[in-house]
């Protein structure tokens, strides 16, 4: 730590450290609630739906039933496959934002503790995997335990700039990393080439994993505010 740094009181409750993490995952549990809120309200809207197709076949003879449900088709499509997709693909890059933003705002706040002139701005790459190299490299976080979340958020940032960058179609070479997460998921799925289809479990999946990685991440931050402080 420089000479200018031990001189320097950082009051990590004014600056946010101490509460980061917890936010984070406070935040993150209200995505959980309002992704549960859409997905119901779709399930009941598709419940509406086959009650009153239900309630039309019983005055028509069985002969006349399939041309009756395919009248409905799209809009059975609309509350099954339709909606929920364009819920869950929006959903994954809202959270994935705010997951970048969250590491981002990390990184500024440790910037007054790290011993380190270095910011985040002034290192090479972008995204989730600066944020990473400035806590691993600046900060001197040990993410090693984290290594599984890790693994799991780069695959979902792969698949994510597959949804914004080429209408949430898959590479078409089954090596691809988006592809390889998507094969690694059990509730993701999609051909090379084909579009991406995320099902109904995947979302509170994913908030699951980013919630472990903050708590893991809560572990490093108060070891860091311990050690500034023994060293202040």
């Amino acid at each position: 730590m420089s000479d200018e740094k031990k001189l320097m009181s950082v009051d990590f409750f004014g600056n946010g450290l101490c509460t980061h993490c917890h936010l984070a995952r406070q935040e993150l549990e209200e995505f959980r609630a309002f992704n549960e809120a859409s997905e119901s309200a779709w399930g009941n809207r598709d419940k509406q739906l086959q009650d009153h197709l239900d309630s039309i076949l019983v005055k028509y003879p069985e002969s006349s039933h399939g041309e009756i449900v395919e009248s409905y088709g799209w809009d059975l499509h609309v509350n099954q496959v339709k909606y929920p997709s364009i819920h869950r693909q929006s959903i994954i890059l809202t959270i994935f934002s705010f997951l970048e933003h969250e590491l981002n705002s990390l990184c500024y706040i440790l910037s007054e503790s790290v011993s380190s002139s270095v910011s985040l701005r002034d290192l090479k790459g972008q995204g989730v995997e600066r944020a990473f190299l400035y806590l691993r490299k600046i900060a001197e976080f040990d993410l090693s335990k984290a290594n599984s979340e890790l693994t799991y958020i780069r695959g979902l940032n792969s698949v994510r700039n597959q949804i914004v960058h080429n209408g949430g179609a898959l590479p078409q070479d089954a090596k691809h990393k988006a592809n390889m997460f998507v094969n690694s998921c059990r509730n993701l799925a999609g051909d090379p080439g084909s579009s991406l289809r995320v099902r109904e479990e995947f979302v509170p999946e994913m908030i699951g994993v980013l919630m472990a990685f903050f708590g893991k991440l809560e572990e490093q931050v108060q070891g860091h505010i311990q050690a500034y402080n023994r060293g202040a």
